[in-house]
């Protein structure tokens, strides 16, 4: 295996993984400090772009394993992103936009994006070439995040409900998880400029997983 020599330049890499880690800390950030509202724009956009921005990052080298996964991977989760971007873009200066059939657009890109980052991770997690446990923490992290959403109602602010640990917990987990594969990306361009390492030495163990790492498609 070659260290992330398909697709894309090393300086292209690590910026990709460097806005991948930027956006998992700004969602982390509000379990530290209390983040102002006019922020909040900017904050869930930066996450959403990151989460792009690791999607293309990986892409050459999920192809390099299987063309289909990694198409069937990255196109979902840049898709799914895009769009909640494009509905948090449009909802600057709306008085209520979490209301009427507006809120309830929001809300399908907000479960598009999370069912999108779920999927992602499972991806990552078959095709072994990143951390496997990072992609599994996203994508159980990206599916506990989903009970948390109001049009579900399994919880709210006022009547909270198991759900709504569970929902923060999934969110904590997503950006924690986009901060490690980014993280990751990152060290990697770093180490592996156009030179050729063993597999034992191209990949943090994935031996606990218990997933065999698939063979190349022809």
């Amino acid at each position: 295996m070659t260290a992330f020599r398909p697709g894309l330049a090393s300086f292209a890499t690590r910026a990709f993984g460097a806005v991948g880690m930027l956006g998992g800390l700004g969602l982390l950030l509000a379990y530290v400090v209390e983040i102002p509202p006019a922020l909040n724009t900017v904050r869930l956009f930066l996450f959403c772009a990151g989460a792009m921005a690791i999607g293309v990052a990986l892409y050459g080298r999920h192809a390099e394993v299987s063309r289909r996964l990694a198409l069937a991977g990255t196109f979902p989760l840049i898709a799914a992103n895009g769009w909640y971007i494009a509905w948090i873009l449009l909802a600057v200066g709306r008085e209520r936009p979490f209301a009427g059939d507006f809120g309830m657009l929001g809300f399908w890109a907000g479960l598009a994006f999370w069912l999108a980052d779920a999927w992602f991770g499972l991806v990552a997690l078959r095709l072994g070439v990143v951390w496997r446990r990072a992609a599994l923490i996203l994508a159980v992290g990206s599916l506990m995040a989903i009970t948390g959403m109001d049009r579900l109602e399994l919880t709210s602010q006022a009547h909270p409900t198991i759900f709504t640990p569970i929902a923060l917990a999934g969110v904590a987990l997503n950006g924690f998880a986009w901060v490690v594969l980014g993280l990751e990306i990152v060290v990697r361009s770093l180490r592996g400029r156009g030179r050729t390492v063993a597999p034992d030495q191209a990949s943090i163990p994935v031996a606990a997983a218990g997933i065999a790492d698939p063979q190349p498609e022809a």
